[in-house]
């Protein structure tokens, strides 16, 4: 086998079907996942969910997640020195809250504030430094208000902020609670201190801003990854 000099996840997944000798849509087929969901991954316009990742390996069990994510080690098992019929070293991968969008009306109707999830979907989120943020949930983007920077469908972790620092956050984007609304825009200008008022800027410049009086916020939550993006 050739050696393997590519750094991005993208390359390497590109190998790893090059050397099994198999085609885009064969591992769709094999893996439960649609081709062009494949093809946006060979192409750099999404990356490897966890559950593609997941049925490469229950087809393939002789290759090596860890080198396939994150390039450590051999592409496969018996080049890391890892037994196949265990599996290997696991990665970190964390599961956390998700708010989906045919779950977010639900979110929204049971949220009791402090963080509190309820029962949600779970989701798993790979780290390559292992980074866990407590408190935090997977939220799915609803529009294109955030455009194009985040489009309809991705998903976003998102760490929840005490409501004693709402007044505090700016420069950022974040997923925001009033009322019955649940959106995910930009704070710049955060007024809470002085006028009791937060204003929510959309980044397509078609859908404008938004004021939310204080009394009206529930919840505020920061985002600090966007864990899947779906191509536009």
């Amino acid at each position: 086998m050739e050696e393997v000099a590519t750094q991005t996840i993208r390359e390497r997944f590109a190998v790893v079907l090059r050397e099994l000798g198999i085609t885009p849509y064969q591992l769709a087929k094999e893996a439960g996942d649609k081709p062009t969901k494949i093809y946006n991954i060979l192409n750099g316009k999404a990356r490897p969910s966890y559950d593609t990742l997941e049925g490469l390996l229950e087809k393939y069990p002789q290759i090596n997640l860890n080198w396939l994510v994150s390039g450590a080690g051999g592409m496969f098992k018996e080049e890391s020195g890892e037994d196949t019929a265990t599996g290997g070293a696991l990665l970190p991968f964390t599961p956390y809250p998700f708010v989906s969008l045919r779950g977010q009306a639900s979110f929204v109707k049971g949220y009791a504030g402090d963080c509190g999830y309820g029962d949600l979907d779970i989701y798993q989120v790979y780290s390559t430094e292992g980074t866990d943020y407590p408190g935090a949930a997977v939220m799915e983007v609803e529009g294109n208000s955030m455009s194009p920077r985040l489009v309809h469908g991705a998903k976003v972790l998102a760490v929840c902020i005490d409501r004693d620092d709402w007044c505090y956050q700016s420069s950022g984007i974040y997923a925001v609670m009033y009322r019955d609304y649940f959106v995910i825009r930009r704070i710049k200008d955060n007024d809470l201190l002085t006028r009791n008022m937060l204003t929510l800027h959309s980044d397509n410049p078609e859908a404008g801003s938004m004021p939310v009086p204080a009394k009206d916020i529930r919840g505020i939550w920061k985002v600090v990854r966007v864990v899947e993006a779906p191509v536009d």
